[in-house]
């Protein structure tokens, strides 16, 4: 029997390469956020431990944005503060923990990616310790903790706005996160519509893609 080739970083390729193989877990957003999520008081009314009984609307929704299962496009058209922008910040701490991969989460402009970034991804990993294990303090040295941008094992997080071009192309993704549609430019920079610039992103992905859109319409 041949043994393996033994050089510098020979372990790392195998483990990275039997990673590649291994199946999606089977645990879903909500048995992810009802067993692991905290909620902190600096984006909660009630902090503490996440229970999705306060909104069993929304298990649906976030078992649909499970890697296990068949969707690959969740649309979820909204009233306002039902907890759409929660339950896609579940899934970012299930993709983190769990399902590792490129994920971009799109507000409506610059200014309120940042406050998305600080009020509320910020204080989810900070609250919730299988999170906080994984990304590195924002203030050590290459720790690819930016507020734009948040790197763990296996995957970043990419933060930016529906209103220029240049933040919805380029790398590919297999999560996407359209929050508050409506306030979308309708044309970016003469490139077209940027719920489709930031959905042609997940296309290397096929059908392990997932895209969550949650609009607030705005006319009757």
């Amino acid at each position: 029997m041949r043994s393996l080739p033994t050089y510098d970083g020979a372990d790392e390729v195998q483990r990275a390469w039997l990673e590649g193989l291994a199946p999606d877990p089977a645990l879903t957003v909500t048995e992810w956020a009802d067993e692991k999520r905290f909620l902190s008081s600096k984006g909660a009314a009630e902090p503490g431990k996440y229970t999705s009984a306060r909104t069993p609307y929304l298990r649906a929704i976030m078992d649909a944005l499970s890697p296990s299962h068949w969707a690959t496009k969740i649309v979820f058209t909204k009233s306002a503060q039902v907890g759409a922008t929660e339950a896609g910040i579940n899934w970012i701490g299930h993709v983190m923990d769990v399902a590792p991969g490129p994920f971009l989460a799109v507000q409506a402009n610059e200014t309120t990616a940042k406050r998305f970034s600080r009020q509320r991804i910020d204080p989810m990993i900070e609250a919730t310790p299988t999170i906080r294990e994984i990304i590195a303090p924002a203030k050590s040295r290459d720790s690819g903790n930016t507020q734009l941008e948040k790197s763990f094992p296996g995957g970043h997080l990419i933060i930016t706005g529906g209103n220029a071009a240049s933040g919805l192309r380029s790398m590919p993704m297999r999560f996407v996160h359209l929050d508050e549609v409506d306030a979308y430019k309708e044309d970016l920079d003469d490139e077209g519509d940027p719920v489709a610039l930031a959905e042609a992103r997940t296309i290397t992905f096929g059908r392990r893609k997932k895209v969550f859109v949650s609009p607030t319409p705005t006319t009757k």
